[in-house]
């Protein structure tokens, strides 16, 4: 583990970025070359600054990284970043609509369930510089790319190569792929690679506005089915934690319904929680994630949405609110029940740095990986929630305002 540095000291952070990121650029500083050959993870990069043109390229590993959510959920901070910074990132300039032989190999490559060899050359050797992001994985070295070819067939599913070479619409080739049982981080690749949709449509998304929108097509599609399930007949809560973010998920009877809080929380409020106390100064902000961290003050969010859905952004969350949904909806279109559900994300300060949505929706997953907590109202409920979280949300929450007239 890397030794604190005196800016990390001082925060009373367990975990230094700063120093690892040197150890890992010194570990790195031998196979950073122009021309490099290796496993090519099932994934490519592609910006969003500038958009309609825009940097994208193909992902190439220096050594082996992880980059299935399902294979990470457990590592620590550190054995994540340094897994994702071995990985060099092409860059090249082109159009979203952009079509070429380079692109093709990238498609190829990401279409596979599976690492596949490749050989790239670089306009330069690739320069470390780790880059961190709240909604997508975190990226290592990058430099401009000449040119890549994959070495060996990919494993390409059968009905994901029918899909990209049929006149369907994305969503619709991403709602069947999914309900075939592919994976909602499978499928963001899909679309940011711009292998689906119609002929004439085709055309690269940016990484991270692709995550939140396989995340939001994905929940919708199940929606429909969850709304006309049975509703479940008693509260119900669920918790999990990994990385320091703190998830409990309530689910109340009733028609499909979904509210999330999320709050960073500070030393001192983490003090009060632990002492079962009050959290003062509370305020609803819709500030960035790093300004939670840095900016002193005590923040909470509250994002919600009807029986019948939301049209508009969710400003005050972005990725994270559509990821935790998403696992909330899989989990009730497996259950085959519907009911009003309420999230509250509780962010410690010991997640020091953002490695991407992922995280939210496999700490929700797993959450539901475990038998309930079940009550038989929903005071109990909330009576055993104020022990485990700050206790500040019931008087914000629109779903817990309400009534029912069963609970009279």
């Amino acid at each position: 583990m890397a030794s604190l540095c005196a800016k990390c000291k001082k925060s009373g952070r367990v975990w230094c970025p700063h120093n690892a990121t040197l150890e890992i650029r010194a570990r790195l500083s031998g196979s950073l070359k122009r021309e490099m050959s290796g496993p090519t993870p099932p994934g490519m990069f592609v910006g969003h600054s500038g958009y309609p043109n825009i940097f994208w390229g193909p992902m190439i590993s220096t050594e082996k990284a992880e980059d299935e959510p399902s294979k990470m959920y457990g590592m620590s901070l550190e054995q994540i970043i340094s897994s994702r910074a071995s990985l060099v990132r092409g860059m090249k300039k082109g159009n979203v609509k952009l079509s070429d032989r380079m692109l093709t190999a990238s498609q190829e490559a990401v279409m596979s369930i599976k690492p596949v060899e490749s050989e790239a050359r670089f306009s330069r050797a690739p320069k470390f510089s780790l880059e961190l992001d709240e909604v997508a994985h975190p990226v290592g070295a990058s430099a401009p790319i000449d040119s890549f070819k994959i070495t060996e067939n990919p494993a390409i599913p059968k009905r994901v190569d029918q899909l990209a070479s049929e006149n369907v619409l994305s969503s619709e080739a991403l709602s069947e792929l999914l309900l075939h049982g592919f994976d909602v981080h499978y499928l963001s690749r899909l679309l940011s690679s711009g292998v689906l949709g119609k002929k004439e449509n085709k055309k690269m998304v940016p990484t991270k506005w692709a995550i939140t929108a396989t995340d939001d097509t994905a929940a919708k599609r199940m929606m429909n089915d969850v709304r006309d399930f049975r509703e479940i007949g008693q509260p119900e809560v669920y918790s999990n934690t990994y990385l320091d973010n703190h998830f409990e998920i309530l689910l109340l009877p009733g028609s499909w319904e979904y509210e999330q809080f999320e709050s960073a929380l500070t030393p001192e409020l983490e003090k009060r929680k632990a002492a079962n106390l009050p959290a003062h100064g509370m305020q609803f902000s819709v500030g960035a994630w790093e300004n939670w961290k840095t900016d002193g003050r005590i923040n909470m969010s509250e994002e919600y949405e009807p029986y019948s859905g939301r049209s508009d952004y969710a400003e005050r969350q972005g990725g994270g609110y559509y990821a935790a949904r998403f696992a909330v909806a899989e989990a009730l279109y497996r259950m085959k029940r519907q009911a009003r559900a309420v999230v509250f994300r509780e962010i410690g300060t010991g997640y020091t740095v953002p490695v991407g949505v992922w995280e939210v929706r496999e700490n929700v997953r797993h959450a539901f990986l475990s038998a309930p907590e079940k009550f038989d109202s929903r005071e109990r409920a909330l009576s055993h929630l104020s022990e485990k979280l700050i206790r500040q949300y019931a008087r914000s929450s629109r779903i817990l305002a309400q009534r029912k007239l069963t609970e009279f």
